[in-house]
Order: C-alpha cells, then structure tokens, then sequence
C-alpha cells in the first residue's frame, strides 16, 4: 500500500518564499507601523506567522493573507481574537479589502503589482521589505540610471523612504538579493500643492486606456480646480495643449506611452507652468 505525504511547510525559493526568521527585525517594522487602536493592518504573506504573531500582540485589527496552505498548520496555532487570516493571492483581493496600514515581508515577485494595487487604495502607511535594487527604482530621479516609468508612476502617488537595511541572514532561506525596509505614503492633498505636476501624472495614470490628448484634458482641469484656483473648461484645457505642441503623441494612449514620452510631457509643464 502506498504510503501518503504531508507536504512540507519549508519555503520554496524558487516560488520566492524567504521566510523573515530574525524576531528583532520583525520588531523594527512593527515599531516603524506606528500602530495604534482603530488601525486595520493587512499583512501579505504571512509565511510561518512570527510577524502576525507580533502584530496580534498590537491593538489593531490584523488581516494576515497566505497563498500558500502549507503553512496553515502554522498559522492555525495562532489565536488571537483581533487576527483574521484568509488564503488566497493578496493581488487578487487588495482592491476588495479594507485597510489603512500595510505591514509585510512580501514574496519579492509581486513588488511591482503590490505597487500598482496601491496606487487605487486609500491609506495611511505600508511598511514592507523589498529588494534593494527594487527601492533603488521607486527613488529613482529623471537622468538616473534605474529611472522608469514605475519611478515616476510611484513618485506621483507615494513618498517612498528607506528605513533600515535587513542582513540576508534574516531569512530562511536567504535571498539572493539584498533587501531593505521602506515606507510608503501616500501624498497629501499638501504635497501635491507643492508640486501639482506630480498630481497632473497621478490623474494620467488613474487613466490608463484614454488616449493622452483626452486624459491630459482632464487632469489640467482637475488640476486648476482643486490647486490652481482656476476653472478649466474643456475648451480652455484643449488650448493649453495645443500651445504643449505635442504632436501625435497626443494619439497614443497612457498604457502603451514610454518614459521617453513621458518626460516630454513633464518638459511641456515645465515650460507652460
């Protein structure tokens, strides 16, 4: 008779699962939350649970998402009152969810899509661990060598910050890459007065499948009403593109743009601003 198998709940690296085993650092992200009653964290990838563990000793709600039912096991020996842990793909759900703060050590595979979920949810803070190289390209400023268009899709909806590194030794089994902790907040309705520009490509992306003539129209107006103090109609909006001198650009919709087009715009705005 054959005999049946368990299967294991030791990572796969090559399904990008490195586990953060270091309680200190999980302490640090934890304290860099700044959690606090009425808080509802979501955690992606809880893994074997030491940080939802330390995060149920907070006094927030926690959401601790797993794709992977081999460590349920694990996870179902946590019990604690404020902790709801669900299995399925994070990606699939955030836009679904409810949350204010994110806390995570994330599989390093989905650091663009988490970024690009983001940039529709409304909430105060994430703090997660992602590659070095990764954050490299969040802060990456226009002549850089790491400079792309997810560099300037982040830098027009989050202020992004490093907060500390984390050794490779942290994680079972180690990365290959080097990782680092960040934080990630969106920009207030302050910080884009203080550089509308960053607004007008925030409300091109939010438009993604019009066409750059139509969806910049509409981000000069929502510009001018809401930091310039003026009342942009279509026709006004129209005029001030027309002066951009953008040419067929103007045909090519926001998705399938490059960055090359995009800093041609951003040029215009300089100028016309």
């Amino acid at each position: 008779m054959r005999r049946k198998t368990t299967r294991s709940a030791e990572p796969i690296p090559s399904q990008d699962q490195h586990l953060m085993t270091n309680p200190e650092t999980v302490d640090k992200l934890v304290a860099a939350a700044g959690i606090k009653r009425g808080d509802y964290v979501l955690e992606i990838g809880a893994g074997s649970g030491l940080l939802t563990v330390r995060l149920a000793r907070t006094v927030a709600r926690i959401l601790a998402i797993e794709m992977d039912k081999r460590f349920a096991t694990m996870l179902g020996k946590i019990e604690a009152a404020n902790v709801e842990i669900i299995y399925a793909n994070a990606i699939d759900l955030i836009e679904k969810i409810k949350f204010n703060k994110v806390v995570s050590n994330i599989p390093y595979a989905i650091c663009e899509p988490l970024i690009s979920k983001l940039m529709k949810k409304e909430f105060e803070l994430a703090v997660i661990s992602v590659p070095e190289s990764f954050y490299k390209i969040l802060s990456s400023k226009p002549g850089e060598k790491t400079h792309s268009i997810l560099s300037l899709k982040a830098q027009s909806f989050f202020i992004t910050e490093l907060l500390f590194g984390i050794e490779k030794s942290d994680f079972s089994p180690p990365p290959k890459t080097e990782s680092v902790a960040i934080s990630i907040r969106p920009l207030s309705k302050s910080d884009y007065e203080k550089n509308p520009r960053a607004f007008v490509f925030r409300e091109l992306f939010l438009q993604k499948t019009k066409k750059l003539g139509n969806a910049l129209a509409e981000a000069l107006i929502n510009t001018g009403r809401m930091f310039c103090g003026e009342q942009l109609t279509k026709r006004t909006a129209k005029a001030k593109i027309k002066e951009m001198d953008l040419g067929k650009l103007l045909q090519k919709k926001i998705e399938e743009m490059r960055l090359d087009d995009f800093m041609a715009v951003e040029k215009k705005l300089r100028i016309s601003s």
